[in-house]
């Protein structure tokens, strides 16, 4: 009998031990969480509903009234950086992503020129983002290449300032957002290809599928769970994503987003109205995205190979 209790205490010390092992491990994970995630939330919805003055706090919807009044003026910021983040959700996302998922194709099929194409397209996914876009402003500068090349073949004098004339700057800068979104997106969907079953389209070739019927029949649906995932992240990201505002203007010539008008007023130790402005994309953005996700869950089924 004593050998059996001593076994048995020994069991229950060790299932105790390694409780507590357990208990200690998520724990580091779990006041993370609540520190990080729902102290940070919190405080941040609080913020929303919270105006400091001279004369004290107080406590109310003033920080979104003032939202919705500079939103309705054409001449604020405000709407101005909300047309500028739909531009960039647009030219990246709409058109970027299709776009990629034709060069992706084109790169898999091994076309000619498909290596050179590789190079051009990964480039800007290796190289920073500060020298990426310090060679781009060396580009288009004043005395740059681009309007060297460009007076030689107008024959006159072309000095364009790209990025601090207003009629240029946003579009620019929505080209670099295009040329740039490329790298990550032809990584992610070249390899979603690339794990396709090479007897499902060794058959389609066989059964002569032309390369239009197999990236529109076989290919899509087939990569639609990457295809889909890219597009859930963009769309949940769309009022967060600033672009390379920072590195090119810092907001001026007409190139404010909302994600770096928040980020600017933070900068200027303004926390409660970004609080709110946070808090109303954030209720607009949750169902948005809850709406993508099931729209195109419904398009293709999932398929596993």
């Amino acid at each position: 009998m004593s050998g059996e209790k001593v076994k048995s205490n020994f069991f229950r010390s060790r299932k105790i031990r390694r409780g507590i092992f357990i208990g200690a491990m998520l724990s580091i994970g779990l006041i993370q969480f609540a520190i990080f995630w729902v102290y940070v939330n919190v405080d941040s919805i609080l913020l929303a509903f919270k105006l400091t003055t001279r004369t004290g706090v107080s406590w109310g919807l003033d920080n979104f009234k003032r939202f919705f009044h500079e939103f309705r003026m054409p001449d604020m910021e405000l709407s101005l950086a909300l047309t500028n983040t739909f531009l960039l959700f647009l030219v990246g996302t709409v058109i970027g992503l299709p776009v990629s998922l034709l060069f992706a194709y084109y790169l898999y099929k091994k076309v000619p020129c498909s290596k050179f194409f590789r190079v051009v397209f990964f480039l800007p996914s290796i190289i920073s983002a500060a020298v990426l876009v310090a060679l781009f402003k060396y580009l288009l500068a004043v005395e740059g290449p681009v309007n060297t090349i460009l007076s030689a073949l107008t024959g006159r004098d072309v000095s364009l300032e790209w990025l601090t004339d207003e009629k240029y700057s946003m579009g620019t800068i929505l080209f670099y957002v295009f040329w740039t979104g490329f790298g990550s997106n032809i990584v992610l969907l070249t390899g979603a290809i690339h794990r396709l079953p090479t007897d499902v389209l060794e058959y389609a070739k066989l059964d002569g599928v032309k390369m239009t019927r197999e990236l529109v029949q076989i290919i899509i649906p087939m990569i639609w769970p990457t295809l889909s995932t890219l597009l859930v992240f963009a769309t949940a990201g769309l009022f967060t994503n600033s672009g390379p505002i920072l590195l090119f203007t810092e907001g001026q010539y007409k190139t404010m987003t909302i994600g770096y008008f928040i980020f600017n007023e933070v900068q200027s130790n303004s926390y409660e109205y970004p609080a709110a402005i946070g808090l109303v994309f954030t209720v607009i953005g949750f169902p948005l995205v809850m709406i993508v996700k099931g729209v195109l869950g419904k398009i293709f089924e999932d398929v596993e190979y």
